[in-house]
């Protein structure tokens, strides 16, 4: 009796009544004449992304974490100010940053996306007791991410030389 169960079962799981339930297939070459793919030169990468952007939104989905506190953190660094970044609170914003806490848990999660592409810039988690240090840390990660491809402009190296020799 059990033998039959078991057998039943199996058929029951490789002959799956319900078709509708997996996933559409479509043919190859219809996918590929619908949707040209567009050249490498007409959407951006995200280094020419984050070399060029100027304006930042911060969403927070959490309370811990306001997005008042996300952006003091960004703008407390000197290149923020030497790359002429904005921050703005309207959904105009070339560059999204957003930072979510999972309740009972130390970690925040955040991601850097480019809102007229879509294009993910920075993304990973950070581990803080509250959302204040939670913000310094995304600042600074996301500070150092910008960094890399997007050098400080000439006449803030200049001047910081003549500081040097006086």
């Amino acid at each position: 009796m059990q033998r039959l169960l078991l057998l039943s079962a199996l058929v029951c799981l490789i002959c799956d009544p319900t078709p509708g339930q997996q996933p559409e297939q479509k043919p190859q070459e219809r996918e590929a004449a619908a949707s040209p793919s567009p050249s490498p030169s007409a959407q951006p990468n995200s280094r020419d992304i984050l070399r060029t952007f100027r304006t930042i939104q911060v969403r927070t989905g959490t309370w811990l974490a306001k997005p008042e506190m996300c952006e003091g953190a960004l703008q407390k660094h000197r290149e923020f100010d030497a790359w002429e970044l904005s921050i703005v609170r309207d959904a105009g914003a070339e560059v999204v940053i957003k930072i979510d806490h999972q309740p009972g848990w130390f970690y925040y999660q955040y991601s850097m996306v480019h809102s007229a592409t879509g294009i993910v810039l920075a993304s990973g988690n950070v581990t803080a007791w509250d959302g204040k240090v939670a913000c310094e840390k995304v600042g600074d990660i996301l500070i150092d991410r910008v960094k890399r491809v997007r050098p400080l402009p000439e006449s803030d190296d200049k001047g910081k030389k003549k500081k040097e020799k006086t």
